[in-house]
């Protein structure tokens, strides 16, 4: 399975906005939050989350919510005060909008997909 890949770099560029949504309620912090949670835009899985944790959330693809692994979800989780938070969804709306708009712009190396070898 493949999964997009951030750097802590776009991570870090994106904290801001996911804490303005998680005063509005439009970021879900955590794994049984993002579970519940229908119309998802953005969910963002630390690189440290188990194999079928990750293989369930990839799945979520299939609804139109795009995944992304990143090294380390510090900066976000830390950002809305959850330090401890593997797992961090965005709902669809113009926080998603503003996160696009900063996605389009990370660097270009980081654009593809990768292969996971934990998940194939």
């Amino acid at each position: 399975m493949e999964t997009s890949e951030l750097s802590a770099e776009t991570a870090g560029a994106l904290a801001s906005l996911v804490a303005i949504g998680g005063k509005s309620g439009d970021t879900v912090v955590g794994l049984s939050g993002v579970r519940r949670t229908r119309e998802l835009a953005y969910v963002f899985i630390d690189g440290g989350i188990a194999a079928n944790t990750l293989r369930e959330l990839e799945r979520l693809r299939r609804s139109g919510t795009e995944v992304y692994r990143v090294a380390s979800l510090e900066p976000m989780t830390r950002a809305l005060g959850r330090e401890d938070a593997l797992v961090v969804g965005i709902k669809r709306g113009g926080l998603a909008q503003g996160i696009a708009g900063r996605l389009a712009d990370r660097p270009e190396g980081e654009s593809g997909c990768v292969q996971d070898e934990s998940t194939s």
